[in-house]
């Protein structure tokens, strides 16, 4: 009994944990923001990338600007340490008509790769040995949004099909898919796609 009592303890505090998860949009970040009339701010950053808008805190005052008045931000981000620049690009969303985007670079050169972040919901089962009617919830996950930036400014969707990939390297194809056999890479997970970009402009 006392065992079946610990189980379900653990298990609820699993599910309530879940609920205050943080990402790194939910935090301030120190970094710094240049303006597209190219004045700087620096202090502590927090972005809403869903929202388009960047919030800059100096002192006691909060700071508010959104894509159409931003170039460009860095932020280090202490959940992952390490530091992340992003840019503001017309790229069309949810229509052909072009606006102001924010956009994270992973990756610069030949080929750019480009990213965007949001929160989902998924459904998950707690799934536990010692009770018949497992609970589901909705938990909160981070979601990337891949792109390719090539010289000409063209913005291109990555959907994490490997057609996509070879077609965007197509200038050293051959190459990047023996370097992506040999090193085990896949087409569909961040740190490999990283690698992948980065070794293709090394090549160019």
């Amino acid at each position: 009994m006392k065992k079946l009592f610990a189980v379900i303890i653990l298990t609820l505090a699993a599910l309530s944990g879940s609920y205050s998860q943080q990402f790194p949009s939910d935090l301030w970040h120190e970094g710094k923001l240049v303006l597209a009339n190219e004045e700087v701010y620096e202090g502590l950053l927090k972005y809403d990338l869903e929202r388009g808008i960047v919030q800059v805190e100096q002192g006691e005052k909060v700071f508010t600007f959104s894509a159409q008045s931003i170039f460009y931000f860095k932020i280090y981000d202490v959940t992952v340490e390490a530091n992340r620049e992003f840019y503001v690009l017309p790229y069309g969303l949810v229509s052909n008509y072009k606006a102001p985007v924010i956009f994270e670079v992973l990756v610069e050169g030949n080929i750019s790769l480009l990213c965007r972040e949001h929160i989902s919901s998924k459904s998950v089962t707690a799934a536990n040995p010692y009770m018949y009617n497992t609970p589901t919830y909705q938990r909160e996950v981070l979601v990337y949004d891949y792109y390719f930036l090539d010289r000409k400014g063209n913005i291109t969707p990555y959907n994490l099909k490997k057609r996509e990939l070879m077609q965007a390297v197509a200038q050293r194809q051959t190459q990047v898919s023996d370097y992506i056999k040999k090193n085990r890479l896949k087409f569909d997970r961040r740190t490999d796609i990283i690698r992948i970009i980065a070794f293709y402009n090394a090549l160019i």
